[in-house]
């Protein structure tokens, strides 16, 4: 089987009776709550005492939001360290690196791209922002995307890769990607309340809830792509290309900054919306059921 085979799901596979929206993937974890509470407490843990120990100010907002990047991967080695320690026995979920689930990686970049694309667009037409250097930043974007994708496969190792699977064991996958979505929203709460390095333009009480939205329906995408290609790289490239597209894009100039994070950017109305819709689509009209198993 190459690395961009995807079989039709069988029982045999996926542990299904006849496809549909099946409840867990293959194979399954012991403990799964447990092992998802662990790794929830103890990433909600380290995200707040990064963003105790770097704040940041206006004029050096700081490393957090990198640093916070990497939480979820040190939360898998001190669980990992500590299973060793207590001679548990070793992770049976593969994390999906070794699949690489390539017919994916088209869709992961130019959806989440149209949708932010969508939100800037609407946002320049009400006047609240215009484009700076818009063609050199396109021809930046692809070797942008590239690098990114492989600093976000850190964040996606934790999320889609360790947690989704486990919450799927106990939700629907759809259900599944949805919860994970929340849990990676909530995780961003401490960078956007305790530092200004993270979407720090704004009302908190209205840019932290968006912010949070925002993220959890993103999380249905990156849920299905995991899913659905059996691989963790579609999700971390579908973070990549937001993150490229949307936060790390230098094209919008603004003379009301507060008025654009609440209409685009991570929080605005209209990335919600953009986004919003992609879930609803996908929760209703996508096939969730499970690619087949393969080695981490």
């Amino acid at each position: 089987m190459t690395a961009t085979d995807i079989p039709t799901p069988t029982s045999a596979t996926t542990g299904f009776e006849g496809g549909g929206d099946g409840a867990d993937l293959r194979p399954r974890s012991l403990h799964p709550l447990r092992e998802a509470g662990t790794f929830v407490g103890l990433a909600y843990g380290l995200a707040v005492v990064v963003a105790l120990l770097l704040p940041g100010t206006r004029s050096h907002p700081g490393p957090a939001s990198v640093v916070s990047g990497v939480v979820p991967v040190v939360t898998l080695l001190l669980i990992g360290l500590t299973t060793r320690v207590r001679h548990a026995p070793a992770n049976p979920i593969p994390l999906g690196v070794r699949r690489a689930g390539l017919r994916y990686w088209p869709f992961a970049v130019l959806v989440p791209a149209a949708a932010i694309g969508a939100s800037f667009a609407a946002t320049w037409a009400l006047g609240v922002v215009r484009f700076h250097q818009l063609g050199l930043y396109l021809a930046d974007a692809p070797i942008s995307l590239v690098f990114m994708s492989v600093f976000w496969l850190v964040e996606e190792l934790g999320w889609r890769g360790y947690l989704l699977p486990r919450l799927a064991q106990v939700l629907s996958n759809r259900s599944a990607s949805l919860v994970t979505g929340l849990i990676h929203g909530v995780f961003h709460i401490p960078l956007m309340v305790l530092t200004v390095a993270y979407n720090s333009e704004g009302s908190r009480w209205l840019v932290v809830p968006g912010a949070v939205a925002v993220i959890s329906l993103g999380g249905v995408l990156f849920g299905w792509l995991r899913i659905r290609s059996g691989s963790v790289w579609p999700a971390a490239i579908a973070h990549a290309a937001v993150n490229t597209a949307l936060v790390e894009s230098p094209t919008l100039v603004t003379d009301r900054p507060a008025l654009a994070a609440y209409l685009t950017s991570e929080a605005g109305l209209f990335t919600l919306v953009t986004v919003g819709l992609l879930a609803l689509v996908l929760l209703r009209r996508a096939d969730w059921t499970d690619a087949a198993p393969k080695a981490a």
